[in-house]
């Protein structure tokens, strides 16, 4: 059920009127019901999988609490007999029993994700292989289903389990509470990502019926449709010229690929927050605040800055189960130590620094897809974020040697304008249809610039997918956007603001808004209003 389509807006409307007009001990039951309603309109085969997902977390979880509670009983009933060797080895024996439970569950969720989103590729690159030594074989390729939001249920749960696993919380005894966090059907889709402890508890609680979180949600979820129907949909036709020819042909210059990252840049982030801003003024007004996703990533100062503001709730989730257990574990810490001995503390503090992003945005580039344009674009990332924490001391003596005042808004301006370029690079990266055209149009966008085409004196710029007027109308939309980031950025909350405002002219331009979106967000026979990027991933 598209998020941008008049079906999911009757079907939210539906829900917040039962899930209010119910007793509240049974709200979270409404949202369980609606949830797999939801689902279900997907397909009904994909259901099965969500299910199995969540009786084998949840059966998992309570599993390890188990242990737990069994150890602490052992240990109580003990008493006065218990020693200090004696209490630790017990807990050293039921944490390897859990962790041992723990990572066989993890990998088994692991396994699933996998096998469902990635057989395929992995099959297609044995078959490229195979054609590539000229050897008269392949291998075929298997019907699989890849159920709509695998990935982010998927990890929602593993979450879960090491959560229990570290003792961070008990584990979740009602299945059907357990059941509603693993399928929220507002996050089900594109994320964000939840924790238990704080989204899990939300849906168990009463909300009661507040004006104020019906209309913060409607405003946000029109902020997210304005994002993607009039931006992200409409520069997409852009993107979408530049990038589907193999620039192998030398179709394009320098100037139209930058016009064309450009664009595809503001569709992805339209694409995403703004299906994100749905689901989150969704459940807004339901009383649920589920974390924040985006903040305002074109004003990043540096590639390390850009993905604390990008899906922050995947970079969260990254640090907390991967980044941190990496630059901790043993092999990093042995390493560490050796650099350490040999070379200094300088080299020992940097095996981490450089070891845990390497790991997390390789993760993070597979996550997108196994291929190889999104594993450089990890290690792409990776290795210029490891090397702006290596080289901090160079920067620092250089900044001190030339007198660079780092508070100076135009020093602001020149770290935002490098982190663009790094970024435009990435997406080329990904975007290209293939890494051989990647490094020809990245090498083109240095290397040939036409004014004329940028300025749109030629015209040429108005034959890339877009009229003139559609030009003019992105651009005002595109305006919109960075003058509502720049008030955020310097601390306006825009929707108290609104607040505050006289009631006509708070409702005026609300109305205006709204004709604004229905007038010029694109619509029409052959849209698709379902294909929201990061629903893929």
């Amino acid at each position: 059920m598209p998020f941008t389509s008049f079906r999911f807006f009757f079907f939210l409307a539906f829900v917040i009127f039962a899930y209010y007009v119910v007793p509240k001990k049974f709200q979270w039951f409404v949202l369980l019901v609606s949830s797999y309603a939801f689902y279900l309109y997907s397909g009904v085969e994909n259901v099965f999988f969500i299910v199995a997902t969540t009786l084998f977390t949840y059966f998992s979880g309570l599993l390890m609490q188990s242990m737990r509670n069994k150890n602490q009983k052992k240990i109580e009933a003990l008493g006065e007999d218990l020693t200090v060797d004696k209490k630790r080895e017990l807990k050293k024996e039921v944490a390897k029993k859990i962790h041992t439970v723990q990572v066989i569950t993890v990998l088994i969720n692991l396994g699933t994700l996998a096998s469902l989103k990635y057989l395929n590729l992995l099959l297609g690159s044995v078959n490229d292989m195979f054609m590539l030594f000229r050897w008269d074989a392949s291998v075929p390729f298997v019907n699989l289903i890849v159920p709509l939001g695998l990935s982010y249920y998927t990890f929602n749960s593993i979450g879960y389990l090491i959560d229990i696993g570290r003792g961070k919380y008990a584990a979740e005894k009602h299945l059907g509470k357990f059941a509603l966090f693993v399928s929220f059907f507002p996050s089900v889709v594109q994320g964000p990502l939840n924790r238990f402890a704080d989204v899990g508890i939300q849906l168990q609680q009463p909300h009661k019926l507040e004006y104020d979180n019906l209309k913060n949600g409607a405003l946000l979820i029109l902020w997210g449709l304005f994002k993607k129907l009039v931006i992200a949909d409409r520069v997409s036709a852009i993107a979408s010229t530049v990038f589907s020819s193999s620039f192998a042909a030398g179709e394009y210059n320098g100037s139209q690929i930058l016009f064309g990252v450009i664009a595809y840049s503001f569709q992805i982030y339209g694409d995403f927050s703004g299906g994100t801003d749905i689901t989150r003024g969704a459940a807004q007004m339901m009383g649920i605040e589920l974390p924040l996703n985006f903040e305002r990533p074109f004003f990043s100062t540096s590639l390390g800055d850009f993905w604390k503001r990008w899906h922050m709730s995947l970079g969260a989730w990254m640090r907390e189960y991967v980044f941190y257990p990496v630059m901790l574990c043993r092999p990093v810490s042995n390493l560490s130590k050796k650099m350490r001995k040999k070379h200094g503390s300088y080299a020992g503090k940097m095996v981490p620094s450089v070891a845990a992003p390497m790991v997390v945005f390789f993760l993070i580039g597979i996550w997108h897809g196994v291929t190889s344009q999104y594993v450089v674009n990890g290690l792409y990332n990776a290795t210029l974020i490891s090397a702006s924490v290596a080289m901090v001391p160079v920067y620092n003596k250089l900044i001190e040697k030339l007198h660079i005042n780092t508070e100076a808004f135009s020093y602001r301006v020149f770290q935002i304008l490098r982190t663009t370029v790094l970024l435009f690079i990435s997406r080329i990266i990904v975007k290209a249809p293939s890494l051989h055209d990647a490094g020809l149009m990245i090498k083109a966008l240095f290397t040939s610039v036409d004014f004329d085409f940028l300025l749109g004196f030629n015209g040429e710029i108005y034959k890339m997918g877009v009229s003139q007027k559609e030009m003019s109308l992105i651009i005002f939309s595109v305006l919109i956007l960075l003058v509502v980031g720049v008030l955020q950025e310097n601390g306006m909350k825009i929707r108290e603001t609104l607040a505050k405002q006289n009631i006509v002219f708070r409702w005026a331009l609300v109305l205006a808004f709204v004709a604004f979106i229905l007038i010029f967000g694109v619509y029409g026979p052959d849209y698709n209003s379902s294909s929201f990027i990061y629903g893929n991933f």
